[in-house]
């Protein structure tokens, strides 16, 4: 339950409103057998400023979200609840400053697939309209959380990996484990551009040998910059790619953005298992989430599980406002101990912070260095 609302407008009119539904942040991936393709995305924003007191309550969990409760905010395009957090959380709830970007404009410049991610999501609780997916594994792992390293470069991980580090697991949007990190390596299909599907069968097969446990199927197909492909055509090649390894490892979803608008987030994802009428093999849903506040975030997963009632895994995520650290390093703290203390979050069972890499939004200052939010990501909570 929200305690107290304090906001504070810092910029003035909202433009561009139609961009405002898929905010992206500057990201480069270089996919393995592809690492001369990088894809850019710019965008300049105006920044509204709202600070929110986050509180508790004493709901049963997992519950739907209460939409009585909402936190206060400008509006963009979309709205979210806030999620009634059970009183057995651990820690006391920090003020966050949710920044909501008025959108003055976007270039991009799209050489090649890259991953940067859409914004906020609608909060409807509603179960699926129709056939639920066919489950390999089905439920959880019952393990808590696991912590996961997104990179491209895996000669910059040695340093999340030092005594006490909580990682688990790998993974680079590729087919293939040049980590050497010694953790489990979770390869991608990501989507049929550049043949990728030609040489999936053979890597998922070795990864496995190798000890992958999971397999992630396809990209952000909601967006044209990423896999871009419509629900009908993700399910048809979902069921051709992943399907013949059900039973050898776990598949996930496509990896869908939380844009609440029309065809894109939840709405794609329940296009596609509409398409895929119970025919996809699919044991656990992979989420992305950029541009929001720990809040938001956990209201999204519960809207995800409530409709689908799957296991969750977060792929990518990045918190508003990167550059802050303080405010990053909040988000950070309040949204592991939700996910490890709380037992609402019990389906959710591995995620991973975009990404391991040097730069003002990323999770690195140096090529040795981790900013604050990454070393509780590492280290803490």
């Amino acid at each position: 339950m929200v305690s107290k609302s304090l906001v504070a407008l810092a910029a003035a009119t909202f433009a561009g409103e139609a961009l405002a539904a898929s905010i992206h942040r500057g990201h480069e991936h270089l996919h393995v057998a592809k690492r001369d393709i990088v894809t850019h995305m710019v965008t300049h924003t105006a920044w509204t400023t709202v600070t929110v007191t986050l509180g508790q309550s004493a709901d049963p969990a997992p519950t739907a979200v209460d939409n009585n409760t909402k936190l206060t905010k400008s509006r963009v395009s979309s709205s979210s609840a806030a999620v009634a957090v059970p009183a057995e959380a651990s820690s006391a709830a920090p003020s966050i400053n949710i920044v909501v970007p008025n959108v003055a404009g976007n270039v991009a410049v799209v050489n090649a697939p890259a991953s940067p991610s859409a914004t906020q999501n609608n909060v409807p609780a509603a179960a699926p309209s129709t056939t639920t997916p066919e489950l390999t594994g089905g439920k959880s792992s019952g393990n808590r959380l696991q912590r996961g390293l997104a990179y491209n470069d895996g000669a910059l991980l040695s340093s999340f990996l030092g005594n006490g580090h909580k990682a688990t697991w790998t993974y680079n949007w590729g087919q293939t484990d040049d980590s050497h990190s010694g953790l489990e390596f979770v390869p991608m299909l990501w989507g049929t551009k550049n043949q990728f599907e030609v040489s999936w069968p053979a890597n998922a097969e070795q990864a496995i040998k190798n000890g992958s446990t999971a397999l992630l199927s396809f990209n952000e197909p909601d967006i044209p910059e990423q896999a871009n492909m419509d629900p009908g055509t993700a399910a048809a090649k979902h069921k051709l790619y992943m399907n013949p390894f059900a039973g050898k490892a776990r598949i996930s979803s496509p990896s869908i953005t939380n844009s609440g608008s029309p065809g894109m987030g939840l709405d794609w994802m329940q296009k596609f298992f509409d398409a895929c009428n119970g025919e996809c093999r699919v044991d656990f849903l992979a989420l992305h989430s950029y541009g929001t506040d720990a809040q938001t975030v956990l209201n999204h997963l519960l809207d995800a599980y409530n409709r689908f009632k799957l296991p969750v895994w977060i792929t990518e995520l990045g918190f508003q406002d990167p550059k802050n650290e303080v405010k990053t390093t909040k988000n950070m703290e309040y949204f592991l101990d939700q996910l490890e203390n709380n037992s609402t979050f019990s389906f959710v069972e591995r995620f991973s912070y975009f990404m391991v890499a040097v730069g003002d939004d990323k999770m690195m200052s140096s090529s040795s260095q981790l900013r604050s939010f990454a070393k509780v990501f590492a280290y803490g909570a």
